[in-house]
């Protein structure tokens, strides 16, 4: 199984954001998309879930085709989106729902499955994320860090081909993240097939199988964590240095 585009092309008004973009992502590891701000790194995970549409190129996943340029109907749409799970940066928690509730909802909802079954599947992501003790508790009496986890047992609860992570702590302070950092990493470790976009340089070089360095709108690099972080190219060298500099503790 493995997300595929041949020549994505996505542009926003005047800016083209990607451009012929080449790229297959197999499942069962975890690909870190790192890169500038305005390098097309959320545009192109928001891509492959198809929450942006690209103007060309074609994308195929666990066996689905769909090709861009023409009017695509919402029922083309579907397949592909229930085959990845998108972990937000801001949690996008229902307010008015229990931690239990919100996890249950999708699978309940949109896929058909049984309550009780679903409550039971919940209670274990909860458990596997660290949240089981907080299953009656409302949003609002969360923590980020414990938003974004429950956040992400919602995702895993739908059963997705791959977990999409867009900035998962870009929100949180520093002890915070570390909480959703353990939890990501543990599903790194379990060969989940997980997607994720990061300007944490650290947990990039942690958690990576494979770095795609993004930069104008092109892959400039593609290949494992040590060759990126011993590259001695100088764009690559000088975005290293630039992320490092920024998430230094002074």
């Amino acid at each position: 199984m493995a997300i595929k585009f041949k020549n994505l092309t996505k542009s926003f008004g005047e800016q083209k954001v990607l451009e012929g973009i080449d790229l297959e992502i197999a499942d069962a590891q975890t690909t870190v998309i790192v890169g500038s701000s305005g390098s097309g790194k959320s545009t192109l995970l928001r891509c492959i879930n198809l929450l942006e549409i690209p103007e060309e190129g074609e994308l195929e996943l666990d066996g689905e085709k769909i090709k861009f340029g023409g009017k695509i109907s919402p029922k083309e749409l579907l397949p592909f989106r229930r085959r990845t799970g998108m972990v937000f940066q801001g949690f996008h928690l229902f307010p008015h729902l229990t931690v239990l509730q919100n996890v249950i909802e999708g699978p309940t909802q949109v896929l058909g499955v049984e309550k009780k079954t679903a409550i039971n599947k919940a209670l274990e992501l909860l458990g596997k994320v660290g949240m089981a003790d907080k299953q009656n508790a409302y949003p609002n009496r969360l923590s980020g860090g414990q938003s974004q986890r429950v956040a992400i047992a919602r995702a895993l609860a739908m059963d997705p081909s791959f977990l999409l992570l867009d900035e998962p702590t870009s929100a949180l302070d520093p002890e915070l993240e570390a909480e959703v950092l353990k939890v990501v990493i543990a599903l790194a470790r379990e060969k989940k097939s997980l997607v994720i976009v990061t300007h944490n340089m650290n947990f990039a070089r942690k958690v990576a199988d494979r770095i795609l360095f993004l930069d104008k709108g092109k892959i400039a690099f593609d290949g494992d964590a040590e060759r990126f972080f011993a590259s001695r190219n100088e764009r690559i060298m000088s975005f290293i240095s630039a992320m490092d500099i920024r998430f230094l503790k002074f």
